[in-house]
């Protein structure tokens, strides 16, 4: 149960960037999910849905 919990985290937070580009891209997250990363995969979500556009 412990590593399911931290799971369900980690897929929580990736879920949660996807929603910031409202589903259309899947985000880059690797496991630690830093803060650091977290920040760096929202930007280049952000810079992958300008691309498209």
């Amino acid at each position: 149960p412990p590593l399911m919990l931290a799971m369900s985290v980690f897929y929580a937070i990736k879920d949660a960037i996807a929603s910031a580009g409202k589903y259309k891209k899947i985000p880059i997250l690797d496991a630690p999910a830093t803060p650091e990363k977290i920040l760096m995969s929202l930007n280049d979500l952000k810079n992958r849905f300008n691309h498209i556009r």
